[in-house]
């Protein structure tokens, strides 16, 4: 009863604080965008680079009044000075900081366990080509040059960063931007391309993000399976889900419809299962919730082809990839209105799905239950939304720096984006790519 209690005044009182801290009424929130900036101040005066940028990325991710222009205007004037220590400086301490850590000691042991899931070359790297080197999750960007001579990796493969969160601003991003050579960042939202164009380095924003990688073969409609499930929530047991606020609107909804039926599939995060249980129990919907826990991808379609609505409900992450799994399963999906920074993102549409506030979440939802057949987000997105579309646009983005334009480049190849990591979409190139991964792990430090 306690643990109950206590959790419930978790959320109830101080989550509350702190989303309209980091999220409501920006625009009144000069005085603490001022007060960072002078923070930044100090630590760069004192040489202190990296804690300056680390500042600096906590106001970027903000958007406080005052946060993306300060910010830009920064970042420019500090990597723009030929005669500056800074980016030595800054790579160095960066680098400092990266020790082995229980979900990262075993990449210091083997190297070669980076291209299980962290590290995929998509292209063989040639006389008149760069190969293509794909790096994803911003945890193990700062890595990369803590292993490798990665000066030497950029002249021989172009690096891509795939970004875990919104944000751009950030310190294993802002490393790539000490190389020598173009670094590609995959930049969906408006706020964060805008951001890796205006500071002028060898930084290049590409409009793409870990959602496009889906493997939609793993995804299915099938138009005679009956839609039993109500409304599906794919998210890690982390506070950042907003798992309290969903129960809220359900909560609400559950007095206009006793029946409805929620299924919930996750894993740890920062909260665990049981404590998302106890959570939903205090708020009178654990009756309509049926849980989920490390489930594979086959078991996850299956329940998105049961279902009705696909809901997100955090306010800020990354670009999820489980409402494009949904919409390959033919099931429209509810995002919160302002998530990250507000965008309108061209696949939640009418086909699609929508946006919702807070106060009309429990009516949006009980609305698209009873219309969901009227919804056709597959069609959309196997038109516009693939990992197959996806490799055009990053193949054309990077041919645009390839030394020899004169020169035929073999296809880029495609990949997926899974729970755990990367992989090929075809099987036959997990062996095509051998020698430059040998090529790659010659350059550890």
């Amino acid at each position: 009863m306690f643990n109950s209690i206590r959790l419930f005044f978790r959320y109830e009182i101080k989550t509350k604080f702190f989303e309209v801290l980091k999220y409501d009424y920006q625009f009144i929130k000069f005085p603490l965008t001022f007060f960072l900036l002078v923070k930044f101040l100090l630590n760069y005066q004192q040489k202190k680079y990296l804690l300056s940028i680390e500042t600096l990325s906590k106001l970027y991710r903000s958007g406080w009044a005052g946060s993306k222009g300060s910010v830009i205007y920064i970042a420019k004037k500090m990597f723009s000075n030929p005669n500056s220590d800074f980016k030595a400086r800054l790579l160095a301490q960066l680098v400092s900081q990266v020790v082995p850590l229980e979900n990262t000691k075993h990449f210091f042991a083997d190297p070669a366990e980076l291209f299980v899931g962290v590290c995929i070359v998509l292209r063989r790297k040639s006389l008149a080509r760069k190969g293509i080197l794909l790096i994803k999750y911003s945890y193990y960007f700062p890595l990369m040059f803590k292993l490798f001579d990665m000066q030497e990796v950029a002249k021989n493969y172009h690096i891509v960063l795939e970004p875990s969160w919104a944000g751009t601003c950030d310190p294993g991003i802002l490393a790539y931007a000490t190389l020598n050579e173009p670094v590609f960042v995959m930049s969906y939202e408006s706020r964060d391309s805008a951001f890796i164009n205006a500071i002028s380095t060898g930084l290049k924003a590409v409009k793409l993000s870990s959602n496009w990688w889906v493997d939609h073969r793993k995804f299915h409609y099938d138009i005679e399976k009956k839609r039993d499930i109500d409304i599906i929530v794919i998210s890690a047991w982390a506070s950042f889900k907003r798992h309290y606020f969903i129960f809220k609107a359900l909560k609400q909804l559950k007095k206009v419809r006793p029946n409805l039926t929620v299924s919930l599939v996750g894993y740890p995060g920062d909260m665990t299962m049981s404590q998302v249980q106890l959570l939903a129990q205090r708020m009178g919907v654990l009756d309509i919730l049926t849980f989920y826990e490390w489930i594979e991808p086959e078991e996850v379609s299956c329940l998105l082809q049961r279902a009705k609505v696909n809901l997100l409900w955090s306010r800020f992450e990354g670009l999820n990839r489980s409402i494009i799994e949904g919409m390959f399963c033919n099931v429209p999906c509810i995002l919160r209105e302002g998530f990250n920074y507000g965008d309108k993102y061209p696949y939640i549409n009418r086909d699609t799905g929508d946006f919702s506030s807070e106060s009309r979440l429990p009516e949006n939802l009980h609305n698209m239950i009873e219309t969901y057949d009227q919804f056709a987000p597959r069609q959309y997105v196997l038109n516009n939304h693939t990992c197959l579309k996806a490799t055009e646009i990053l193949s054309r983005e990077i041919t645009r720096f390839d030394r020899d334009s004169n020169e035929q480049a073999e296809d880029v190849d495609v990949k997926i984006n899974a729970l755990h990591g990367m992989d090929y979409f075809h099987s036959g190139s997990r062996t095509k790519f051998n020698q430059d991964e040998r090529f790659i792990l010659n350059l550890l430090r």
